[in-house]
């Protein structure tokens, strides 16, 4: 889960690129009607004196010892990585990509993630959805609010980022029941206001004779009501709440799931596939692909973002990784750019196309591919 290598070239030129990039984001980011997804920080902010968006919308992928609760599926010990700081205290070590504040420096402020920009609603609504490495949740949540699937699951190795991403589903849920309170007073208020116009309109015209005729105020509040129920604008939030109902996070590692065949709709697997070639190599990445095909119903999609190939001696020049981790990645010889073939000719999608290409020349943005496979 971190940044993509940049190539080397002059300090202008990645200037340069990184704007370019950078405006390209912020692009996709506006483009994306608002979710309603700072709910949760805005009642989080309102409940801890301002400091509630921290976790999501600010500081680094490492954060400073005793900031964040260590995750229990991670080991810390010299043999599992992390290594020891100049005080001789033991690092975290992340070797699952785990990264605790990850959406502070992937998303920013707008807590909207601008991939779900090049996501369309028809893979997602009234569909069953699962969000394989989910962490924080930012993005299951989006896709529930946003497209409204019937239910989604969100899994990841992290315990404690589980359990984040749980805090966030009930205060979404909540600010959801808010919303469709308020909507629906002010859609109350809205039909007994045009009620009354109608009503002192159709008496004006009739001379009076109609001012309080009972037929002539129900006839006004029906029509009332139906202009101010079926102009399909109410906003998401309000309306998500069956989405946010079908919505469960969960602790696991992907590869021990069992998926009836059929029983999924889409899945997602954003920035993963790095993570797992490392820790179970190609044997493990190639289970995962299977174990997603087989358990798509008919048409089903599959949403991979992979890592590009110079990005994993990254995680080994950030952290002190495992050895086990190392013999892996000499081991590997899938890799990101042979995924496309692998899943059509090997795992069976009939289709694989790419609805975002990378530019891999930008060293510090998350700019990379997402494949649309489609089963």
């Amino acid at each position: 889960m971190e940044e993509a290598p940049g190539a080397e070239e002059g300090p202008a030129s990645r200037a340069a690129a990184k704007k370019r990039s950078r405006e390209d984001r912020d692009a996709a980011g506006a483009s994306i009607p608002p979710s309603g997804l700072d709910a949760w920080a805005e009642e989080a902010t309102a409940n801890r004196g301002g400091a509630g968006a921290a976790s999501s919308g600010g500081g680094d992928q490492s954060p400073p010892g005793g900031d964040a609760a260590p995750a229990s599926h991670v080991k810390f010990g010299d043999a599992n990585g992390g290594g020891r700081d100049a005080n001789g205290r033991q690092r975290q070590c992340f070797r699952y990509g785990n990264y605790h504040r990850y959406y502070g420096y992937r998303v920013g402020e707008s807590l909207e993630d601008h991939r779900i920009a090049h996501l369309k609603r028809e893979w997602f609504h009234g569909k069953r959805c699962v969000d394989v490495g989910c962490n924080e949740g930012l993005v299951s949540l989006s896709i529930a609010v946003s497209f409204g699937s019937t239910t989604m699951l969100g899994i990841d190795i992290d315990q404690w980022l589980v359990k984040k991403a749980r805090e966030k589903l009930r205060r979404m849920r909540r600010a959801a029941a808010k919303a469709a309170a308020r909507l629906e007073r002010e859609s109350e208020e809205a039909a007994r206001a045009a009620a009354d116009a109608s009503a002192r309109e159709a008496d004006a015209s009739a001379g009076g004779t109609l001012r309080s005729h009972p037929a002539t105020r129900v006839a006004a509040a029906d029509a009332a009501a139906r202009e101010t129920t079926d102009d399909g604008g109410s906003p998401r939030l309000a309306d998500s709440g069956p989405s946010l109902g079908g919505v469960t996070f969960r602790a696991g590692n992907i590869l021990d799931e069992t998926f009836e065949p059929g029983s999924v709709d889409a899945f997602l697997c954003l920035s993963v596939t790095k993570w797992i070639q490392l820790n179970w190599g190609d044997a493990g990445l190639k289970k995962m692909f299977k174990q997603i095909y087989d358990a798509l119903s008919p048409g089903g999609v599959f949403i991979v973002e992979p890592q590009p190939w110079k990005s994993y001696k990254r995680a080994f020049r950030k952290q002190k990784m495992p050895e086990e981790t190392r013999a892996h990645f000499r081991g590997i010889e899938l890799r990101p750019a042979f995924f496309a073939e692998h899943l059509r000719a090997v795992v069976g999608f009939s289709s694989v196309q790419a609805i975002r290409s990378a530019d891999l020349h930008v060293a510090d943005e998350f700019d990379r591919n997402l494949l649309l496979c489609v089963k």
